[in-house]
């Protein structure tokens, strides 16, 4: 059987259990951990995720799939990095940059933090040159790279990438957890390393992917 489908992976799960106490909601509970292992586990270019984020308040939620940032960019009349900063440096720099165009962010549990606040009085936006009212409330436009999640997989979403890719990675990992459910220590070492492999295999894949063309130094 083709692992191409969410239904599909469950029967094959099923399959290579040879139990048949393994309910189908048991199996359920097996990709979903799985799902959350890949999660943890994987940073590659399929799961990188371009998006604008628009932003008025001085914290703004990040897409409901987001692990961890790449990259974010702010355009004006150019488009410029915006450099990252912990929580603490945040309000150093906070201090010094009340208005204007964001220059530093940091991520605050879900959401994204930008100095300046976007939202707040700008005298250049406003054109009275002083904070006075009537006031402008600023908005931010963020161009965000980031790796998103493992789009789980379900009745009304039935594959996603990784399935279609790497069905074997699936499969194993299901298999694992299903070692670890009914304590099977030789299982749980067998594809525990089985996935080690294809985890390591995924890595220089994924470089290839991103520096296929090689990295070249440019002599002046």
């Amino acid at each position: 059987m083709a692992l191409t489908s969410y239904t599909a992976l469950k029967a094959e799960i099923e399959n290579w259990a040879h139990r048949s106490n393994i309910t189908t909601d048991t199996v359920d509970t097996f990709i979903d951990l799985a799902e959350a292992e890949f999660n943890v586990r994987l940073r590659t270019v399929d799961q990188e995720t371009v998006d604008e984020l628009v932003c008025n308040t001085r914290f703004t939620s990040l897409p409901s799939d987001f692990l961890e940032m790449r990259l974010v960019e702010f355009q004006d009349s150019t488009l410029s990095n915006v450099s990252y900063a912990t929580p603490e440096y945040l309000t150093k720099l906070r201090a010094k940059h009340t208005a204007g165009n964001p220059v530093a962010y940091s991520i605050r549990g879900t959401t994204i933090e930008l100095v300046p606040s976007p939202g707040a009085d700008d005298p250049d936006l406003d054109g009275f040159g002083e904070d006075v009212s009537p006031f402008e409330a600023g908005e931010v436009t963020l161009i965000i790279t980031y790796w998103a999640k493992v789009a789980a997989l379900s009745d009304s979403n039935t594959t996603n990438w990784l399935l279609t890719n790497h069905p074997n990675m699936y499969l194993y990992e299901c298999l694992r957890q299903l070692s670890i459910y009914i304590k099977d220590d030789a299982g749980m070492t067998r594809y525990a390393t089985l996935l080690q492999g294809y985890y390591d295999a995924m890595q220089r894949q994924d470089r290839r992917k991103r520096w296929g063309g090689g990295l070249r130094i440019r002599v002046a």
